[in-house]
């Protein structure tokens, strides 16, 4: 007979309060988890985990009666939220792993160690090292301090963990759901492995600084480069926020975070900053996923089939377009060069909008039509999809001689999908630069919501302090400043960077009348490090003035 848990442990586990601040189970990232039942089934014993595969490819399929909960697993940083869970309810006991282990990648593209799956698997086969960090995994696990490193190894020796990816490795999905099922219904029926449910206080993180709101724009020569630089100013300015109503997932968060990349081609990794390190091969793989129409089984959507193969529900409609009267004054003419890019299917089409990208730019090369966009109105209306793409939009455009590109995400963790995004958007710039002849030029990422998750902050705090160093750098692209002390006067000249040609001049008798000038004329656009730099040389000239001495800049 199947052991029950007692009536007191299930009104216990219902009266914890949750990380949203209500009563119940579960208590962590409440949102994101798939199926979970009432209070009646609070005793289930089996918690269901399909990783990256979508969860309507496995939901409707798994039995319930012993299935304490269900979710997908995106990321490492996700294991603090199940142990959390775990201990609000102890009754789990079992662990079943199973679906598609990538989140960008084809089955035959293995190439990653760093994955969700396999930091479960080194939870469970090798529990905490003596920092209470998971092997192989310590940049990208963190656990609460508030949460004891004894009472986390009790999930470990009382939960077992099913892996039927490795179990079973060459069969189908349809296949592992059975198994799991199978499972499910025939697994030994435990009692909890403690006695009373636990939750725990969540680190309390830096206060962020004071900040007017808006874009920030951060500049950087290579992609890690700029993360690092980009991860400073949400982690010290970003505000905090929830990433829906109704869940416990707060986020430092900058509306309209601006990156830009100058070197986004750039493929050394010598310096690797990233909570998950990254190889070349990674890098490879989500390019060869982003560049591809193909959509893999059992995902809602890819960014490359989104641009390559954009759906249009009416082939009708697409060849009645491009052979209509209304095209006979279009500007590239009439021919079969209009629909060169799109597959009729029955019924519908499908358009590679990148190649359709390259083709406008062939005939126009400065043209600011070359956009593509991944977003399907009829499909988010209210926008309740789960699916709903994050980049939504990317604009090609040709600037002194250069392939330039814009891309635009809606929503971005720019702790763990920002990097593979940045050279996985780059990788579409060298395609379309290749395909008109040009070379790649800059990169621009614009993030609508730029978010750092809670369960990253000690982790980013940590890869801060090692990887945030000070460089010191005059060489402002936006021009250098000559200092000079004349007659009793201050005469500041801006000369171009490259040419070493006289732009502007700005002259007074005090520092003040200077520096308000410079202010006035270069706005917020001239960089930090430099304007007090500026400042110091004209203070400098004052002082030799001051006292009847010689000034001569960057000497004391």
């Amino acid at each position: 007979m199947a052991r029950r848990a007692p009536d007191d442990i299930v009104d216990l586990i219902e009266s914890q309060v949750g990380s949203n601040g209500k009563k119940g189970w579960p208590v962590a990232v409440c949102d994101r988890i798939a199926y979970y039942p009432g209070k009646e089934q609070r005793n289930a014993n089996v918690a269901v985990t399909f990783l990256w595969t979508m969860r309507d490819a496995v939901l409707p399929k798994l039995d319930r009666e012993n299935l304490a909960v269900a979710a997908n697993f995106y990321t490492p940083a996700g294991m603090e939220g199940m142990i959390r869970n775990i201990l609000g309810n102890p009754c789990i006991r079992y662990v079943i792993l199973l679906g598609e282990e990538y989140s960008s990648r084809s089955k035959d593209d293995q190439v990653s160690d760093r994955t969700s799956a396999n930091a479960i698997r080194a939870f469970f086969e090798r529990g905490l090292d003596e920092e209470g960090k998971i092997p192989g995994f310590e940049t990208a696990v963190n656990f609460d301090r508030n949460i004891p490193k004894e009472i986390i190894s009790k999930v470990r020796e009382n939960v077992e963990l099913i892996d039927l990816n490795k179990k079973m490795p060459g069969a189908s999905l349809d296949d592992k759901i059975k198994e799991a099922n199978r499972l499910l219904r025939t697994l030994e029926r435990k009692g909890p492995f403690i006695n009373t449910p636990m939750t725990f206080e969540y680190d309390e993180s830096a206060k962020s600084f004071p900040y007017e709101g808006g874009p920030i724009v951060v500049h950087g020569s290579t992609i890690p480069k700029a993360w690092v630089e980009m991860i400073h100013n949400i982690y010290r300015y970003g505000k905090d926020n929830l990433m829906n109503a109704d869940t416990d997932r707060w986020v430092k968060e900058i509306n309209n975070m601006v990156v830009v990349v100058h070197d986004p081609q750039n493929m050394d990794l010598s310096f690797n900053p990233f909570l998950v390190p990254l190889t070349k091969e990674k890098i490879e793989a989500y390019k060869r996923e982003i560049l591809s129409s193909e959509l893999p089984p059992g995902k809602a959507y890819t960014y490359g089939n989104k641009l390559r193969a954009y759906y249009y529900p009416s082939s009708k409609d697409v060849k009645s377009l491009v052979n209509s009267e209304e095209y006979k004054d279009f500007e590239f003419g009439k021919g079969p060069h209009l629909d060169a890019n799109v597959k009729y299917k029955d019924g519908f089409c499908e358009i590679d909008q990148i190649m359709d990208i390259a083709e406008v730019l062939k005939r126009d090369r400065y043209s600011k039509a070359a956009v593509a966009i991944t977003w399907h109105v009829a499909d988010e209306l209210m926008r309740k999809h789960k699916s709903s793409p994050c980049l939504v939009l990317l604009q090609a455009m040709v600037q002194d001689e250069k392939l330039n590109l814009t891309v635009m995400f809606r929503s971005h963790d720019m702790t763990q999908g920002w990097p593979e995004n940045a050279y996985g958007c780059a990788a579409i710039q060298k395609e379309i630069a290749d395909a008109i002849g040009v070379e790649p030029g800059i990169l621009t990422v614009i993030s609508g919501s730029a978010q750092i998750y809670r369960h990253y902050y000690s982790q980013v705090e940590e890869m801060l302090k090692k990887h945030r160093n000070y460089e010191e750098d005059f060489n402002d692209p936006r021009g250098n400043y000559a200092v000079e002390a004349k007659d009793g006067r201050i005469i500041v000249r801006l000369m171009d960077p490259q040419t070493g040609k006289e732009l502007e001049s700005f002259e007074g008798s005090t520092p003040k009348d200077v520096y308000t000038k410079i202010s006035h004329s270069a706005g917020s656009n001239i960089r930090t490090d430099h304007a007090m730099y500026i400042g110091t040389e004209i203070q400098k000239a004052a002082n030799a003035i001051k006292a009847g001495r010689v000034y001569e800049q960057d000497r004391d």
